[in-house]
């Protein structure tokens, strides 16, 4: 194969912004689109030359495509993503993977069956330098052994009027959540990408609290990881100006990113605090420390970048930076905590995924959006900017 044909499935927003930078990557092809819309698909064929349907199923043709892009609403992806895969189809898909850890899951058992195909989710926050030198220096056991994580991640205020913009918005029929399964799944990705998956989850949820609506809009979280370390996440689209900030604190220090900085605040320990606090004869000492600044350098194309390296990794075999099988990691995670919320009770991982589902059909069968209700409600949502 000298070059992958690429079909996109779903023509909203973020498809369109997709295409935009479809021709800056060497050897992908772009051949095929669809979306219930006749008019999206009309403009996409019109300005790309490519062929058009109605019906997602439809690009998913070997004869046609050796790739898709999946960037429908969320609820679709599942059933899209595995059909390519029984064809022998590639996959790159839109985040979330899924709604429920238990529609993740089943693509990851389709892919572990169908493993020659490509497999990989649009995680672009992964590409970004501040990121990636955060996993750096995690990975390299620098802050030593995990005290606790905290990320305040409530800059994410949305207005009434974003949500009455659309009558799927903000329900569970139609996006199967709010701010953590819309705004977060990036800060949810990074933070199991960077500390691992959390143990056991307790938060407490709050419904339509800001807005009015009938999902989450602010949520705050306690966790616990399997080797005793301890985290929070802080959340909500009702507060304003809002805080971004990441704590990772370690037996040998911590590191702090403020906002979309480029730069990582690290803080290191000349002594280890664990053993500080065995040895020392003091009873105010703490261990001496130094603080950096590190300046981090370089740029990312963001979707281009996980794109060309989907593109890479199915002609050269190159690793992915964002594998589909991480996509139920984060996915999960804020399954557990809209679920401890819900129920009001601290929730295991990995989760009940089969109560979780029925819990989130049983809040969606009384959505007041109903899938199909309005055929062309799927259209407006598919692939929206958040």
């Amino acid at each position: 194969m000298q070059e992958v044909r690429l079909g996109v499935i779903g023509c909203g927003q973020m498809a369109m912004h997709h295409m935009g930078y479809f021709s800056k990557i060497a050897r992908l092809k772009f051949t095929a689109a669809s979306d219930t819309d006749p008019e999206r698909v009309k403009k996409v064929v019109d300005t790309y030359n490519v062929k058009g349907f109605d019906d997602g199923m439809k690009v998913i043709d070997p004869n046609l495509v050796d790739a898709v892009l999946i960037a429908t609403p969320h609820y679709f992806h599942p059933q899209y993503a595995i059909a390519a895969m029984e064809k022998g189809i590639h996959v790159l898909t839109e985040k979330p993977v899924a709604v429920t850890a238990k529609a993740a899951e089943k693509m990851n058992e389709a892919h572990r069956k169908f493993n020659k195909t490509i497999y990989a989710i649009m995680f672009q926050s992964r590409t970004f330098p501040v990121w990636k030198k955060a996993k750096q220096i995690i990975d390299s056991g620098e802050l030593g052994k995990l005290q606790r994580v905290t990320w305040i991640v409530t800059n994410w205020f949305r207005s009434q009027a974003y949500y009455d913009s659309g009558t799927w918005r903000a329900t569970w029929a139609g996006e199967g959540g709010g701010v953590l399964i819309n705004q977060c799944p990036h800060n949810l990705d990074l933070l199991t990408w960077l500390v691992g998956v959390p143990k056991l989850v307790s938060a407490n949820v709050r419904l339509g609290h800001y807005h009015h609506i009938e999902v989450e809009d602010d949520v705050n979280a306690y966790l616990e990881f399997p080797d005793g370390a301890t985290g929070n996440f802080i959340t909500t689209t009702g507060e304003a100006p809002g805080t971004d900030l990441l704590e990772i604190a370690g037996d040998w220090g911590k590191l702090v990113i403020t906002g979309n900085s480029n730069k990582i605040e690290l803080h290191k320990n000349h002594v280890a605090a664990a053993e500080f606090c065995r040895t020392t004869k003091e009873m105010w000492a703490t261990p001496g420390r130094d603080k950096v600044t590190i300046e981090v350098g370089g740029s990312s194309t963001h979707h281009q970048a996980i794109t060309e390296n989907f593109v890479a990794a199915v002609l050269d075999g190159e690793k992915l930076i964002a594998p589909g099988e991480d996509g139920i990691k984060g996915l999960e995670l804020g399954n557990a905590m809209l679920m401890s919320g819900l129920l009001n009770k601290p929730i295991a991982i990995p989760t009940d995924r089969d109560a979780f589902e029925k819990l989130i059909n049983d809040l969606s069968a009384k959505s007041k959006f109903q899938k199909g209700a309005v055929k062309k409600t799927v259209a407006d949502m598919a692939g929206s900017f958040r």
